[in-house]
């Protein structure tokens, strides 16, 4: 069978916003119902314990489907790309760790696991552990910006850097981008897959994408799809080679649009 170019998608994919916010609206009375009948009624008082609750609950069912509809763009980038010391920067509970494994990526000799949630430490070591890399795989429970005095990180000691959709919720992005370049070694590479404000500035899902974003972050646990993520990636250093992409078949009337790729650092 002949290969296909996935096409831009049409005006009905400006909907698609709406219904993934109905998805994580869905679990709001779940996750209250749960509360009240475990007794557990401290994040009932906090906004943002509810919500951190709320999206765990979420996440659940829809952590899963977001890294199957993922994966045929996730999986090449990162998929026997990474080599020597890596940080894996917000891997959550670590649901794309299986394509670092192993047997398929001999050239990685540590992989730093950069997750501040240490609700999420447990899942993440124990997914480690099921991709054979239980004796590589470090966890380190601070935030990225952290890394050289809490995390013990030095400049220039690492080979692999790797953000996958983590970098739209994180907070101070740009200055955070800008504190990893220096980690990075001399011919080090950047591994991208992350969430952007869309390239159609003159278009109506600019507008869409904005109105959106009022309401997003709160549905999906901080996350900001108006951030020029790859403009703040291009400014952080001087770059030998750059290779970034759009998401595949990804248009003037995608919302939630995406850049993917590789930077590598000027030797």
């Amino acid at each position: 069978m002949p290969e296909t170019t996935p096409q831009p998608s049409g005006p009905f994919n400006l909907l698609r916003p709406l219904l993934l916010l109905s998805y994580s609206a869905y679990y709001i009375l779940p996750t209250l119902l749960a509360l009240l009948l475990s007794l557990n009624l401290k994040p009932l008082l906090s906004p943002s314990d509810f919500k951190d609750a709320w999206f765990a609950r979420f996440w659940l069912f829809f952590g899963p489907l977001s890294r199957e509809f993922a994966a045929p763009s996730v999986m090449p980038l990162l998929q026997n790309s990474a080599r020597g010391v890596c940080l894996d920067i917000g891997p959550g509970s670590g649901q794309w760790l299986y394509l670092f494994a192993r047997a398929n990526n001999s050239d990685i000799t540590k992989i730093y696991g950069v997750e501040p949630n240490v609700g999420m430490h447990k899942e993440l070591r124990a997914n480690a552990v099921k991709a054979g890399l239980g004796e590589v795989y470090e966890v380190i429970g601070c935030g990225a910006e952290e890394l050289s005095t809490k995390g013990g990180i030095s400049p220039g000691s690492v080979d692999t850097i790797i953000t996958v959709q983590c970098l739209c919720s994180i907070p101070t992005p740009e200055r955070i981008i800008k504190e990893l370049y220096p980690l990075l070694k001399p011919g080090g590479r950047w591994l991208v897959y992350e969430h952007i404000r869309t390239k159609f500035q003159g278009d109506f899902v600019a507008y869409w994408q904005r109105i959106i974003n009022t309401i997003w972050p709160h549905f999906f646990n901080g996350c900001d799809i108006t951030r020029p993520t790859d403009e703040w990636l291009l400014q952080a250093g001087a770059w030998e080679e750059v290779k970034l992409r759009s998401g595949e078949g990804e248009g003037k009337y995608d919302t939630v649009p995406h850049v993917i790729g590789t930077l590598t650092k000027r030797k």
